[in-house]
């Protein structure tokens, strides 16, 4: 009997708990729609997109047959319905969502609608990107390598760029068609992301080892080493990284410094028997070595906890790592990024200002992008923090460096100018 009322009990905490979670959804989805509908009345297509994507993720997690999840899903698709540019976005979104958190049927699903919807509207750029993005996160995730080769030379053919290259060379590398596959990938190491390049530069290296090429292996992993310097900011900032390299790279060269010395220094107490001044010598050395250390640790604590307080680097870091719904539902101000800007001052010596006088006609928003770019983050990620879509944000990016930076005069790429100064 006891044992009986056990397992009721335990079947009645589960439905409870089910109960709590899917109200938490529920409300989730709600809140997401208000935001769309205040998005939309303000004329921000893209943003509304974006809320009403996420309110629909969020009914998915409820049950589809109760009375509200219906009502709140038909208002939901009438207000996308009004619109199939808005339509277009939010299942485009809806479809990276899923693939970010690991549900490739949704997401393909997703993707699909968005395709079949850009080819009605015509709208090449889009349907360029929807081909590339369903591509890289479904179609390689499921091995579907011929569907990939179709896509991607398609978006290709139509004047796409960004990553289709890399894709499309992983999926020959998969196929295991080498030859094809070191065209593309050698033509995705040109790209300006240093992620694609360090991907192609990986497969690469792979490929000309296994081709018994190990000159050209190991100049391309000594490349993809380089390049994941440039794209790493998985748990922290590129600045962190420089100095963190730059401290390992000093205490090596005490060592080193400190080997040849003890060596020399023996073979003078053998020959002159200066014991005091070897003793000396070695004090000094472990002082000197234990202040760069302290200095250098000192340095580094001061700069991750300013990063740490600054609401933006945390909020770019967070969709380095993840692009999900709660990483994406975030609300920055001004305060915030005035707060960002000074930082970046205070790491890279008075940055903005040194920039604002090689090219002064640049705008606060415009700083706030090359600040983004300076701490090396992604295209992506700052096309998201910027309330930009991909292709909106290549096109700001060139505008920038283009008219306000002497583009035609400067063979640079925007990153290398940013990165150079």
């Amino acid at each position: 009997m006891k044992t009986r009322c056990n397992i009721i009990a335990f079947f009645v905490m589960a439905g409870l708990t089910a109960c709590h979670h899917e109200a938490r959804y529920f409300k989730e989805a709600e809140t997401h729609y208000q935001q769309g509908l205040e998005q939309r009345a303000a004329k921000q297509s893209e943003a509304a997109a974006e809320s009403f994507s996420q309110a629909l993720l969020a009914l998915e997690q409820c049950k589809p047959d109760k009375p509200e999840t219906k009502r709140m899903k038909a208002q939901i698709e009438d207000n996308l319905l009004g619109d199939s540019t808005l339509l277009m976005n939010a299942l485009r979104n809806c479809g990276r969502a899923a693939a970010s958190l690991g549900d490739i049927n949704a997401a393909e699903q997703h993707y699909d609608n968005a395709l079949i919807l850009s080819k009605a509207l015509n709208d090449k750029t889009m349907q360029n990107e929807i081909l590339l993005e369903s591509s890289r996160d479904v179609l390689l995730v499921t091995e579907d390598y011929e569907q990939v080769i179709e896509r991607v030379s398609q978006a290709l053919a139509n004047g796409a760029s960004g990553d289709g290259p890399l894709t499309l060379g992983l999926a020959y590398y998969y196929l295991e068609q080498d030859s094809l596959a070191i065209v593309h990938l050698t033509e995705a190491t040109r790209n300006e992301m240093a992620g694609v390049r360090m991907s192609a530069y990986q497969a690469l290296c792979y490929l000309h080892q296994m081709q018994g090429d190990y000159a050209q292996a190991l100049e391309c992993h000594e490349l993809f080493n380089e390049n994941m310097m440039q794209a790493d900011h998985e748990h922290r900032s590129e600045q962190v990284q420089r100095i963190k390299a730059e401290y390992d790279l000093q205490m090596q060269k005490n060592n080193l410094e400190a080997e040849q010395k003890l060596r020399s220094l023996y073979l003078y107490l053998i020959l002159s028997g200066l014991v005091v001044a070897l003793a000396v010598v070695l004090l000094l050395l472990r002082q000197k070595t234990l202040n760069a250390k302290l200095k250098a640790e000192e340095m580094k604590n001061q700069l991750e906890t300013a990063l740490k307080k600054n609401k933006v680097y945390v909020t770019a870091l967070a969709l380095t790592e993840q692009i999900t719904a709660s990483t994406l539902d975030f609300d920055l101000k001004e305060t915030e990024w005035d707060d960002f800007v000074t930082l970046i001052d205070k790491v890279y010596s008075d940055f903005t200002k040194r920039l604002m006088e090689k090219y002064p006609t640049l705008t606060k928003s415009d700083l706030q992008i090359c600040c983004l770019t300076k701490q090396g983050f992604s295209n992506q990620v700052i096309s998201i923090l910027m309330n930009l879509q991909t292709n909106s944000y290549a096109r700001r990016k060139s505008r920038i460096k283009q008219d306000k930076m002497n583009g035609l005069e400067d063979e640079r790429s925007f990153e290398e100018i940013i990165k150079e100064i």
